[in-house]
């Protein structure tokens, strides 16, 4: 695009594949910008599903039982264990909630409600009930958006697909164009567009950055080159006992990218950070990790 901006300059002939190819790019970094967008939802949805999830036997500390512990709990207060009403609430135990997939888990947390909600002569039951379906709707509600941004990611992603196309066919054209300007001249084509790519392999997914640099003072998470065919990195970060998170997208051909001020880290709190690369056919392996104590 730069070669093509300078060489219209001169040769007015050029100007609609300049125009063209300005609205591709442009439409190209709209649709990177909404794909990493997506994927950004994504994994915030299934964070937030598989928290709710483990919130169901996790222990808030030694001195608290978990929510599950909780309902059990209750149930005994009203039905011993092993006794048929027990069974028929819990008929293997806490594993009854616990076992399979995300939504047989969510779908036995239901099924337990509507059990405990017909449970006319133990009110201790029905309220119990209450606040169990509660708990499946809201599961149910984070499930159903988390497959909404898997649809998201893919439909972005199949987007971006036909803008690469696009942006592809007016390369191709600028090489046309040129073909017509630089007629009496073709070895000038050369300088708007490397013919050379026309004959390159179908493009790889890049390899991982080689190394890892983090600078807090300018929050700046680094590496030494962009690998090849990569057009973007990605910063990636892990907190004690968290997930992985990704904090921002790199700029296109940069080698560093800017972790934004609405991230925030615990004073004394050790992260790992990493770097990812991406181009339109995918994205790298993790890079090396780096280690970072927050002051």
């Amino acid at each position: 695009l730069p070669r093509l901006t300078a060489a219209a300059a001169t040769k007015p002939a050029l100007a609609p594949a300049l125009t063209a190819l300005q609205l591709a790019s442009t439409a190209w970094n709209g649709g990177e910008t909404t794909l990493a967008t997506a994927e950004a939802v994504q994994l915030g949805a299934t964070l937030t599903l598989t928290e709710k999830m483990a919130s169901l036997t996790r222990k808030p500390d030694v001195e608290t039982n978990s929510i599950l512990e909780g309902w059990e709990l209750t149930i005994l207060g009203q039905a011993p264990s092993g006794s048929a009403l027990y069974t028929v609430l819990l008929p293997h135990g806490r594993e009854t909630l616990t076992a399979g997939s995300i939504d047989e888990q969510i779908d036995a947390t239901r099924d337990l409600a509507a059990r405990l909600a017909m449970q006319a002569l133990k009110p201790t039951l029905v309220s119990l009930g209450t606040t169990v379906s509660t708990f499946a709707t809201s599961a149910r509600t984070l499930r159903t958006t988390q497959l909404a941004s898997k649809t998201g990611v893919i439909n972005s992603r199949t987007a971006q697909e036909t803008l690469r196309k696009t942006a592809a066919a007016e390369l191709y054209s600028m090489v046309g164009f040129g073909m017509t300007v630089y007629k009496l001249t073709p070895v000038d084509v050369d300088t708007l567009f490397n013919v050379n790519l026309l004959r390159q392999p179908l493009q790889e997914i890049p390899a991982a950055p080689a190394d890892t640099v983090w600078t807090p003072l300018s929050r700046l998470l680094s590496t030494t080159a962009l690998p090849a065919g990569a057009s973007r990195l990605e910063a990636w970060r892990e907190g004690p006992g968290g997930m992985p998170e990704r904090l921002a997208v790199g700029e296109s051909g940069a080698v560093e990218v800017l972790v934004p001020a609405t991230v925030t880290f615990d004073s004394g709190d050790a992260y790992q950070f990493w770097l990812t690369a991406r181009n339109s056919r995918g994205t790298s392996g993790p890079g090396p990790v780096t280690t970072w104590t927050a002051p």
